[in-house]
């Protein structure tokens, strides 16, 4: 599997784990919605920095993002 889907898949399992809608993760994350989707997609790519917002709002560490083991 591609690392950006399995990234994507991974932001997406935390984000409802964390019982958060996109939009309110969005929020959290402070980034669009419609770039949320696109990461959660694996179709958009993101950088370091986002991966560290990303991260901070799902309250996990950014490693547990691309992990094969959804429960880190």
């Amino acid at each position: 599997m591609k690392l950006e889907k399995k990234f994507g898949l991974n932001v997406r399992y935390w984000r409802k784990k964390r019982g958060l809608s996109q939009e309110e993760f969005a929020g959290r994350a402070q980034l669009h919605p419609t770039y949320v989707s696109g990461i959660e997609t694996g179709y958009r790519n993101p950088t370091v920095k986002i991966i560290g917002r990303i991260a901070g709002a799902l309250q996990v560490e950014p490693a547990d993002l691309f992990s094969d083991d959804l429960d880190g």
